[in-house]
């Protein structure tokens, strides 16, 4: 999605990269809390 938006404008391009670079780095609290529940 963000390569075609680059075509039309470049600021919307990096918002989506930015974005979905978020979603990566901050974890999840349904996976943290899953692996909480396996190690005890």
């Amino acid at each position: 999605m963000a390569i075609p938006m680059a075509f039309v404008h470049q600021w919307i391009s990096d918002a989506l990269y930015v974005a979905v670079a978020l979603l990566w780095l901050v974890p999840d609290r349904r996976i943290e809390a899953r692996l909480a529940q396996l190690e005890r």
